[in-house]
């Protein structure tokens, strides 16, 4: 939970027995507790990682050295240094582009959210709405099907600008719609709400929110990166 409090509070509590099938959700995290941040301090932290990561890395290497120091033993330095890289993040898109390979292949097909261009399984791309170079985010709202020359020779790694993206929002709102929230059963539209949830500022108190709150606050993590990270812009 965050909240504009001058201070961190916290708030225990002992989770229930694990058993059988865990979905990872805010109901089961919420089991173990509560853990209040200061607005602002979220948002410096969230702007400014890219220079507190190395800081908090370099000083849990420190940290390691000493108690190894008082242990009587000497660390690796090669290991220690290949035990703090992190893990980059993989481009997984397989389950949007079979969505949209199935799509393609029903009535009425399926366009290109940025040109309108009909789409053959042969010119689909998933493009990634916000740039992987920016922000590596792979969920499934932010992957979008995009015709292979405008992904790959125009749009690229650029932001979409405001305007390219307000042109496009009933086009994105669809391709939500029938690629995930129409799906019979509950497992796409659960895994396209909480991954909005998790990653997109603004829902974490909606429990199912709908097409146009993610696009809203899509559009509000558009601004961000293009703030904070001076990320360049597409202006289609």
């Amino acid at each position: 939970m965050l909240k504009g409090a001058a201070r961190t509070a916290t708030a225990r509590r002992r989770a229930r027995g694990l058993s059988g099938e865990i979905v990872l959700d805010a109901n089961f995290l919420a089991g173990f507790g509560t853990l209040e941040v200061p607005g602002e301090l979220w948002r410096a932290v969230g702007r400014f990682a890219v220079w507190i990561e190395p800081a908090l890395v370099a000083e849990w290497c420190r940290l390691m050295r000493v108690y190894a120091a008082r242990q009587g033993r000497t660390l690796d330095e090669g290991v220690l240094a290949a035990a703090m890289i992190w893990s980059e993040p993989t481009r997984g898109v397989m389950l949007p582009r079979e969505r949209a390979l199935r799509l393609i292949a029903a009535g009425p097909g399926l366009r290109c959210v940025w040109s309108g261009r009909p789409l053959t399984a042969k010119s689909l791309d998933m493009d990634h709405c916000l740039p992987w170079s920016a922000w590596p985010c792979g969920d499934l709202w932010n992957l979008l099907p995009a015709h292979s020359e405008v992904n790959q020779h125009q749009k690229r790694d650029r932001l979409p600008a405001d305007a390219v993206m307000r042109a496009a929002g009933d086009p994105i709102r669809e391709w939500w719609r029938r690629a995930y929230l129409e799906e019979a059963g509950l497992v796409l539209p659960r895994q396209f709400a909480d991954e909005a949830r998790a990653s997109l500022p603004g829902l974490a108190g909606s429990a199912e929110p709908a097409p146009e709150e993610v696009f809203a606050a899509l559009m509000l993590q558009r601004l961000r990166l293009r703030h904070d990270q001076n990320v360049p812009e597409w202006t289609g």
